[in-house]
């Protein structure tokens, strides 16, 4: 690994700063990388999950990781000006100019996870190329078989200078959250992004985090409420909630708790009858589904009341129905720990302000949505909490919008890999001015100072 960062340094100091050109090359490589690899994404995908969903796979990994580097590609020319700033002391009337250009950093290194293992790859690699930097990824070694055939393609389509992947487990994660990268970005639990930047640390390397963590769902009194509940559980469901914005828990209005429930099992009984079971993800492993039978246990244990939404729970195939869970505390596993799983926490609440004061009273969340149609309610929501994003009206799909940053605050990560707040992330904005040749005024700073020098002290405490 040190020799692979050693060379992508020398060549990225040989070689200059790329070009246009050079990015837009490298960009559409890696969706040719993409296209041509498809079925053997999905058939590595079903190897290291049992079951994990074609149609899943296609919309999250394949078709969104293509409009990502589309969507560089397609605005790269405008982001890569040069930004011209006004210069200090009005010299820009007297020839001076001042730019904002955004330079590439050197060589990031991307510890990407298992939920989406090529998309959480290719998604952040969109602005990390967009800026002219060089990438070594290290995918999970939960997933395997994704992750060799994602360093055999990159192989076959980059050179190891600009592209090149890691394979290992936690002690290889070590050794790589210890070179000294020019910026890394980690993707999964705030424990482990604990152990990471005690390791960036060493070598000062600047990091970009996304943790992830509970994300909430307030429903109002006046929405429609079957369609609420189509879009959460399309969100829920969708890798069987094994994704860092899956809605984590769910305030509704007390008294709608019921109807709410009903609406949740006739949808998930919409979405996988049984002759569409196949279509349902598992859980990535053993270890991770008796996570979930744990949390269940512990949460009835504790006086929670668990609704199975289906009947696809099996054993041997690691699934689980959504479950539904009611009466739920603070004192149960569920709500103490990010679920990445198929289950769904319910509480009620009588004003709205005991649901914001709940989620205030723990760490901010990566999103959060907000059911409702009175503005009033969007915007108390909105501006009484912190998150990393918000969906009104919806779960997740803020990460849809190519023009929205994505990112944390707080315990849920920070800095962005999205559009052009990525881009800009993964640069070093450098200023740079060109100084005017008039020199008379500036002369005043030199010695021997004398009124001159006095009168320009005076005028700089105004002029911006």
């Amino acid at each position: 690994m040190k020799d692979l960062l050693e060379l992508q340094k020398t060549e990225f100091v040989k070689n200059g700063i790329p070009s246009y050109n050079d990015r837009v090359d490298v960009l559409k490589r890696c969706i040719a990388l993409i296209e041509t690899h498809d079925e053997q994404i999905i058939e590595a995908l079903n190897q290291d999950f049992q079951n994990r969903s074609r149609t899943e796979i296609i919309t999250s990994e394949i078709s969104q990781t293509i409009r990502n580097l589309n969507f560089s590609i397609k605005n790269l020319k405008k982001w890569m000006k040069p930004q011209r700033r006004s210069s200090s002391f009005m010299a820009d009337t007297l020839g001076a100019r001042s730019y904002m250009l955004p330079s590439p950093l050197g060589s990031v290194g991307v510890i990407a996870p298992w939920n989406f293992p090529v998309g959480m790859v290719f998604y952040p690699a969109a602005s990390i190329f967009a800026a002219g930097n060089r990438i070594i990824a290290k995918p999970s070694e939960f997933t395997p078989n994704t992750a060799n055939l994602i360093k055999s393609a990159v192989e076959k389509y980059f050179d190891k200078s600009e592209f090149a992947v890691v394979i290992g487990g936690p002690d290889i994660g070590e050794q790589f959250s210890s070179l000294p990268f020019d910026h890394l970005l980690y993707t999964g639990s705030g424990r482990v992004g604990k152990k990471v930047l005690s390791k960036t640390a060493e070598n000062l390397v600047p990091t970009t985090m996304e943790l992830g963590g509970k994300s909430p769902t307030i429903i109002s009194d006046d929405v429609n409420l079957k369609q609420a509940a189509e879009r959460i559980m399309f969100v829920k469901t969708l890798n069987s909630g094994q994704i860092c914005l899956s809605p984590d828990y769910v305030f509704i209005k007390r008294g709608l708790e019921d109807k709410f429930l009903g609406l949740l099992r006739e949808t998930f009984s919409k979405f996988y009858p049984k002759e569409n079971a196949s279509d349902y993800t598992s859980m990535v492993n053993q270890s991770h589904y008796k996570r979930m039978i744990d949390y269940l246990e512990d949460a009835k244990s504790k006086g929670a009341r668990i609704e199975s939404l289906g009947d696809l729970d099996s054993d041997k195939n690691h699934t689980l129905s959504t479950k539904v869970l009611f009466n739920v505390n603070d004192q149960m596993d569920v709500m103490r720990n990010e679920i990445f799983g198929p289950l769904l926490p319910v509480m009620s609440y009588d004003h709205l302000s005991e649901a914001v004061d709940y989620i205030n009273c723990h760490d901010h969340p990566l999103g959060l949505y907000f059911f409702g149609d009175s503005k009033k309610e969007q915007e108390f929501v909105i501006n009484n909490t912190r998150s990393g994003g918000v969906t009104v009206n919806d779960v997740m799909f803020h990460l849809m919008q190519a023009q929205l940053p994505f990112g944390g605050v707080g315990a849920s990560g920070y800095g962005h890999y999205h559009g052009y707040e990525g881009f800009l992330n993964f640069s070093n904005l450098r200023g740079v001015y060109y100084q005017t040749k008039f020199d008379k005024i500036f002369s005043f700073l030199r010695p021997p100072r004398g009124k001159g020098f006095e009168l320009l002290s005076k005028i700089m405490k105004k002029i911006p």
